[in-house]
């Protein structure tokens, strides 16, 4: 752990310990939302409900994010460990005695002061206008005139990001130009995997650049490219079947560079970090 203007700085290796042990706790979340009516992924049912296949992992992307919390900041307070149902289930009309231990909700867009409107729980998943974006829009509020890579004006304008979305959302298109793909075990697999890759990249971008959280970015990059060397090697388990030679050699070659992509990424932002201590 840093010291740097009396903040305790974690690196990456901290953040990333913090976020494992978050995301175990709260993945019985997640269990009861993935064990709901309809059988496979739910983003096999965005596919039914938005007019575009990017809508559809934008929509998935998006409900990803707020299961993991992984736009809040870390609180060093103990009382900011409110338990993951306050969030997902949350009513307006309900205290400090409602959902799950009792302890006040934090809102993001407020950074940890009282909401006005609080997010009611039959609303939280939603599907309106607003693209990811608007997700963290009064989160990453930039704090420096000094230009550099990193000052990214949207999250879209981030190339890794991009390509991996997009990926995914061609994947969602073979369901029409080669639907007996998404008969085969492997490619949902192979689908589910793409996906949270760019929930990963995401989640990096939603910690922000600040020297005080960019330990978090990394690490959730991290976690995105160890994603992305899993899917290269179950890709290769599909080869013969069911993708054809060109789809397979065209997804190959796509990951990869996204791979790589990824890795170097994750250098220069460590060369940010210790460029700020």
């Amino acid at each position: 752990m840093f010291s740097s203007d009396h903040h305790d700085i974690w690196d990456e290796h901290q953040w990333e310990s913090h976020i494992n042990e978050m995301t175990q706790r709260h993945e019985h979340l997640r269990d009861l939302i993935e064990s709901g009516p309809g059988k496979g992924p739910r983003w096999l049912n965005h596919i039914k409900d938005f007019p575009t296949k990017l809508d559809a992992v934008d929509a998935f992307i998006e409900e990803e994010l707020l299961l993991e919390e992984s736009y809040f900041p870390f609180e060093d307070d103990e009382d900011s460990e409110g338990d993951a149902d306050d969030m997902l289930f949350n009513d307006s009309d309900e205290d400090d005695e409602g959902v799950g231990n009792g302890k006040d909700d934090w809102d993001p867009a407020d950074d940890g002061d009282s909401d006005d409107n609080p997010i009611e729980g039959d609303d939280y998943f939603t599907n309106d206008d607003d693209d990811l974006e608007s997700l963290f829009e009064d989160i990453f509020e930039e704090e420096s005139d000094d230009e550099s890579m990193y000052d990214y004006a949207s999250l879209e304008n981030i190339a890794i990001y991009t390509d991996a979305r997009d990926l995914a959302a061609d994947l969602l298109i073979y369901n029409d130009s080669k639907p007996h793909y998404f008969k085969h075990p492997g490619f949902i697999f192979l689908v589910s995997e793409t996906l949270l890759i760019s929930t990963k990249l995401a989640a990096a971008y939603s910690m922000g650049f600040d020297v005080e959280v960019l330990g978090a970015n990394i690490a959730y990059c991290k976690k995105a490219l160890e994603k992305t060397n899993h899917t290269l090697l179950h890709l290769q388990s599909l080869k013969e079947s069911p993708l054809s030679s060109s789809d397979y050699y065209e997804l190959h070659r796509r990951l990869f560079e996204l791979r790589n992509n990824i890795a170097v990424h994750i250098q220069e932002t460590r060369d940010l970090f210790l460029s700020q201590l």
